[in-house]
């Protein structure tokens, strides 16, 4: 087979280590049991929601798989033209140099750099996006800056990958050659809703106990990097205003707003109800210790947080017109706000779901986001666009 002597070489590109190590360790096995030569383009050195000394564990890890890293010095957000310009030069050194036969590119920069490289180098490439910049009732200001970007660039792409129904629909209007639908990223679904209720409840206890929450305090948790669109700052001024000692609060991420959070939360004496508990290698005590999951992004493609804590039996508040309206499909299993910034709309919503309980009879239907699903997509995919099978 000529794939076995000669295998394509593909590069997965996203904007931080943590975009990788997250959401595509199961892509490069995918690839490589097609055959393929993976390589990994992305910053290493300033990873994004995972530290320093993860990023570095993960890079060792990937070469011991032998997968290819190459540092690229992206910027995360929209970057500036003169760094965006010297990542350009990187990611083509790498497709140059390594006979580059395919890019599976993530993140809105990592898709533009990814883009303009296939372009100029004429290489073929695949775009996933994480949740487009603009959607259904969004901002205009997002409409106007970042749908004609968008447009512009899907003519430069083989294939789009979207991973909720809503950006599918959007991506139909686009230029790319073809556009696929997956149901997120893929997650541990079935093992989460196979998980015996024994077993749940002692891990509640163990974790409960390691937090110091009462059996009768109800634990509010939250997962995700300490940033602007994660919009913990909104969690924290519902807690406040609804004024009851009895809710706790839990974050668990990293990132820039630590300081200006840890700030807030003295500020409205809320340091014996919240804590920040940074970067947690196991989420899944976390999310069977708790009663709810605030999941309020302003902007999210699915929500893996959200998701992962929906199949663990967790009710949650969700933010409308995101990925999240793919599984937060009625009230038993959550509330779908429509301002996630709006402090008086989540209070009320925190004070409803105190009162209400996870309906787990409803969850069948989250077998479509397990791996074992989306893996199988994925592999159909990669052996059409890279392998022409």
């Amino acid at each position: 087979m000529s794939n076995l002597i000669n295998p394509p070489r593909i590069l997965i590109l996203a904007t931080t280590a943590s975009m990788i190590e997250q959401f595509n360790m199961h892509n490069i096995m995918i690839l490589k049991s097609l055959g393929v030569k993976v390589h990994v383009g992305t910053n290493f050195e300033e990873p994004g929601n995972i530290t320093q000394k993860k990023s570095s564990e993960f890079r060792q890890k990937l070469e011991k798989m032998d997968v290819t890293c190459h540092q690229v010095d992206f910027l995360r957000g929209v970057g500036n033209h003169k760094q965006n310009k010297k990542a350009l030069v990187e990611v083509i050194s790498v497709i140059k140099e390594n006979k580059i036969s395919g890019i599976h590119a993530h993140s809105p920069l990592g898709g533009i750099i990814g883009r303009r490289a296939a372009h100029k180098t004429n290489t073929k490439i695949i775009y996933t996006t994480h949740g487009f910049q603009f959607f259904k009732h969004g901002r205009i200001r997002d409409w106007l800056i970042f749908f004609p970007v968008e447009l512009f660039y899907s003519k430069w792409t083989d294939a789009i990958i979207t991973i909720n129904k809503q950006d599918y629909d959007c991506a139909k209007h686009m230029f790319a050659k073809r556009q696929y639908y997956i149901p997120g990223v893929g997650t541990d679904i079935l093992d989460s809703l196979s998980t015996s209720d024994e077993s749940k409840e002692s891990l509640r206890k163990e974790v409960r106990a390691k937090l110091g929450i009462a059996d009768d305090e109800y634990l509010i948790i939250s997962v995700g990097e300490l940033n602007n669109n994660k919009n913990h700052e909104t969690v924290i001024k519902a807690i406040s205003k609804l004024n009851n000692p009895k809710i706790k609060y839990v974050i668990a991420g990293i990132g820039k707003k630590r300081k200006q959070l840890t700030s807030l939360i003295q500020q409205l004496g809320l340091s014996s109800q919240i804590k920040l508990l940074g970067y947690q290698d196991d989420l899944n005590g976390l999310y069977y210790a708790a009663d709810l999951n605030a999941f309020i992004s302003k902007r999210e493609g699915l929500g893996l947080g959200g998701l992962d804590g929906v199949a663990r039996g967790v009710y949650i508040i969700g933010t409308m017109n995101t990925g999240m309206a793919d599984y937060i499909v009625n009230n038993d299993i959550g509330i779908l706000i429509d301002d996630p910034v709006n402090v008086q709309e989540v209070s009320d919503a925190i004070n409803i779901s105190m009162h209400r309980k996870h309906n787990k009879k409803s969850l069948e239907f989250l077998k479509k986001f397990d791996y074992s699903f989306v893996d199988k997509t994925m592999q159909d995919i990669y052996r059409k666009e890279f392998l022409g099978q």
